[in-house]
C-alpha cells in the first residue's frame, strides 16, 4: 500500500511556474521597455497637481474679503494720508502690506508650466519610440492639459487636440 501512494504523488503533474511569466516579470518587462512613457506620465502627473491644486486650496487660505464700505473707507483714508504728506512736503506713508497666500504664488504656476512642457516632450520622444500608445496619449494630454489649465480658453482647443490624437493613435495599425 505504501508504495501505490508514492506511485500516485509522484504521477500527478506538478505545475511549474516559470518566473519569467509570472505577471510580474511581464510588467518589468514592459516598464524597462516604456520608460520615457513611465517617466513623461510622471512628470504629467506632477504638473497636473501643480496645475489644479492652488486653485482648489488658495480659497481656502484667502483672507476674508471686506464689505464694500469698509474698502472705500480704507481707500479714502490712505488717499488723506497721502495728500497730507504732499501738502507737508513729506514722503507718502507706505502702504500696509497685505497678506500674501502662499498658493498664490507665480512660481507654482511656473514649475506647472514647466512640468507640463517636459511631459508633452517626453510623450512625443515616447512616441518617437514606438512605445505603448495609450502611454502616449496619456503624456501628451496631460502636457498639453496642465499648459492648457494656464489659460481657460486655450484649454478646450488643447484637450480637443489631444482627443483627436488620442483617437488617431487608437487606431489598429
Amino acid at each position: 500500500m505504501a508504495g501505490r501512494s508514492e506511485a500516485k504523488q509522484t504521477s500527478r503533474p506538478v505545475l511549474e511556474v516559470r518566473p519569467e511569466h509570472s505577471a510580474g516579470a511581464r510588467a518589468a518587462a514592459r516598464l524597462g521597455r516604456d520608460w520615457v512613457g513611465w517617466v513623461g506620465l510622471a512628470i504629467g502627473l506632477l504638473a497636473m497637481t501643480l496645475a489644479l491644486i492652488p486653485s482648489w486650496l488658495a480659497p481656502l487660505y484667502d483672507p476674508p474679503a471686506k464689505p464694500v464700505q469698509q474698502r472705500a473707507a480704507d481707500w479714502l483714508s490712505e488717499l488723506k494720508d497721502k495728500a497730507a504728506a504732499a501738502i507737508k512736503m513729506e514722503p507718502a506713508p507706505a502702504p500696509t502690506p497685505e497678506i500674501r497666500n502662499p498658493w498664490r504664488d507665480p512660481h507654482i504656476a511656473l514649475a506647472s508650466l514647466i512640468c507640463g512642457f517636459g511631459a508633452l516632450v517626453l510623450g512625443i520622444l515616447a512616441f518617437v519610440l514606438h512605445e505603448e500608445q495609450r502611454l502616449v496619449a496619456c503624456c501628451v494630454a496631460l502636457g498639453a492639459g496642465t499648459i492648457a489649465a494656464q489659460y481657460l480658453l486655450t484649454a478646450a482647443l488643447i484637450l480637443g487636440f489631444a482627443v483627436l490624437v488620442g483617437v488617431v493613435l487608437a487606431r489598429p495599425v
